[in-house]
């Protein structure tokens, strides 16, 4: 049975919306300037200083992050439109991990709020020192570790997608699912490969994710 046309929303429009957030800035922003300027990860000290000197740009960096997470709910949305014609069953699913990774990522910013708490809440109990601050602010990075997997398994989906869809490049799909391969393979990295060290191999998914987005 065919759906009424206003059931529907275009292949452009889908592509539109899954390609507004490289015109907000807000993850940069939030991630490579208010998070690497005030948090070290390994100075419990200053970051404590930091957060206590500087609470509403710590502020600004979490909400921008967060209206990142929340737009990934509607860019869900729109990638199962937008690759529903090519399996509906697939793209549901697809939309699914990209929910399930936007939930473990706010559940993981979260801790950004606890230290800003600790920081500039009430005194806090007996105990709690800057070591403490600078544990919940690290815990962060561990849970975030997580999300990747699963966002790893998104992009694994949609870049499978994009290679079988007549109406964009194979090349595309090929580049997303290489992307979503080293996401997973960075992120298990911390937990059974801890030996090992390599800051530069985030460029190329993080990038991959960026470009491939760009396109549309």
């Amino acid at each position: 049975m065919m759906r009424p046309p206003h059931d529907r929303i275009s292949l452009r429009t889908a592509a539109l919306l899954g390609g507004l957030p490289l015109f907000v800035p807000a993850a940069p922003y939030a991630e490579f300037y208010v998070f690497k300027t005030l948090l070290v990860a390994t100075d419990a000290a200053q970051t404590a200083q930091n957060l206590a000197t500087h609470p509403t740009l710590f502020l600004s960096g979490i909400f921008a992050i967060l209206f990142i997470y929340l737009y990934d709910i509607v860019l869900a949305w729109a990638m199962y439109f937008f690759l529903r014609p090519v399996q509906a069953a697939l793209s549901l699913l697809a939309a699914g991990f990209l929910v399930v990774y936007t939930v473990l990522a706010i559940g993981a910013l979260l801790n950004f709020l606890s230290a800003y708490q600790l920081v500039q809440g009430p005194p806090p109990p007996e105990g709690v020192n800057n070591d403490h601050v600078l544990q919940v602010v690290n815990a962060r990075r561990y849970e975030m570790h997580i999300a990747y997997i699963i966002f790893g398994l998104y992009l694994l989906l949609k870049g499978a997608l994009l290679y079988k869809a007549s109406y964009i490049p194979t090349l595309l799909g090929v580049l997303i699912m290489l992307a979503g391969a080293a996401w997973i393979l960075l992120s298990v990295q911390p937990y059974f490969f801890r030996g090992l060290t390599c800051p530069g191999c985030w460029f190329f998914p993080q990038a991959s994710s960026f470009l491939a987005s760009g396109y549309w």
